[in-house]
């Protein structure tokens, strides 16, 4: 159970000894694709097929595989596939019914190749034009313009039976720090944060939002300590699902960015987290500045199973959040991808959906 509480990169474009590793021995239960294993979508196809097989053999459960599949300055699906607009190219259309044929296809592409989430839409309002982070990933600076927008790629991602994982809850939008490396602050009161940055994410759990990611960001307003949201029961449980009512499944931003690893050990992080509400732990695997690295995923999993041997964290809480991703893995019918679909991949169809929005 505590290996379908983590999500972890792997190595390499085919499966390999460090996927077997991860999966087969460590029992990661998720796995989020980057860049880096990336070449053309028969060959994400091709290794998706194998990481489920390899799952459901060593664990009896599919694999969420994931990705960020926001469109323009972060598209992790390239090349062969359909080149995304940025999300505020998206806004300033701001055509619902055009963005949620976006978020269809783009979902259609993720699901023909086997990638089963997508980490998006962002649901940030960007209103702070020295955000350096957030910008162009965001539909605008106007609430309303990232309600509609986000809420209609949510529902085109779910057309095409993709979940749709928003980010980065309570809101990235507001601030001038980037969380990647230091611990970014919001200022805003409770009023301001209600008005701006939460209108967005209430949307989208009212229209039926299943999984939803959280910042690295402190907000003094909604938690006095200082930590990140990743860490705060106030923000997580009594915020999110208390009073805004969300019941599916909660991620972490990475853990290896130093918005949540300068502050405290990768053991202390992962229950922590887990603690304040979240149900999957995000560990990207890259060893580089900023990201977690291979070690930082057994540190984080031996952190949880420690936690759970001397009774810091319950069985209750380990079994809940179990149930949220298993009834999340059901709904969205997890397992070997077919392929089915593959020949839509990159196709002018897609390609005249981003034209409608781009122009020529």
């Amino acid at each position: 159970m505590i290996g379908q509480m983590l999500m972890a990169g792997v190595d390499g474009t085919a499966v390999g000894a460090d996927a077997t590793h991860v999966i087969g021995d460590l029992h990661i239960g998720n796995v989020i694709l980057l860049g880096r294993n990336v070449s053309s979508p028969a060959q994400v196809l091709a290794l998706d097929q194998g990481l489920q097989k390899l799952a459901i053999a060593a664990n009896g459960i599919p694999l969420f595989i994931a990705t960020d599949q926001e469109g323009g300055t972060v598209q992790r699906l390239l090349p062969g596939f359909t080149r995304l607009p940025d999300a505020v190219a998206v806004g300033a259309v701001d055509d619902p019914s055009l963005t949620q044929k976006l978020g269809q296809m783009t979902g259609e592409e993720m699901a023909a190749v086997g990638v089963t989430t997508d980490l998006g839409p962002v649901l940030d309002v960007n209103d702070n034009p020295n955000n350096p982070v957030i910008g162009p990933r965001s539909f605008g600076p106007v609430p309303g313009v990232v309600e509609r927008n986000g809420v209609a790629f949510m529902q085109g991602l779910h057309d095409a039976g993709v979940m749709a994982v928003g980010k980065h809850f309570p809101g990235h939008g507001d601030t001038s720090q980037d969380s990647h490396y230091s611990l970014a602050t919001v200022n805003k009161d409770i009023a301001g944060l209600r008005a701006v940055e939460l209108p967005p994410f209430q949307k989208a759990i009212e229209a039926g939002i299943d999984g939803l990611m959280v910042a690295h960001v402190a907000y003094p307003a909604l938690d006095s300590s200082g930590l990140p949201a990743t860490v705060s029961a106030p923000i997580v449980t009594d915020l999110l699902r208390g009073q805004l009512g969300f019941t599916g499944v909660t991620f972490t931003d990475d853990m290896g960015m130093q918005g949540i690893s300068s502050l405290m050990s990768p053991q202390d992080a992962a229950v922590r987290a887990v603690l304040a509400g979240a149900d999957i732990v995000l560990c990207g695997r890259i060893d580089q500045e900023g990201s977690c690295s291979h070690a930082m995923l057994e540190q984080l999993r031996d952190g949880l199973l420690a936690a759970v041997k001397d009774g810091r964290i319950s069985m209750a809480r380990v079994q809940a959040s179990y149930l949220r991703i298993t009834a999340a893995k059901l709904k969205y019918a997890m397992g070997v991808p077919t392929g089915r679909g593959l020949g839509d991949v990159g196709s002018a169809a897609h390609a005249a959906v981003v034209g409608a929005i781009t122009g020529p």
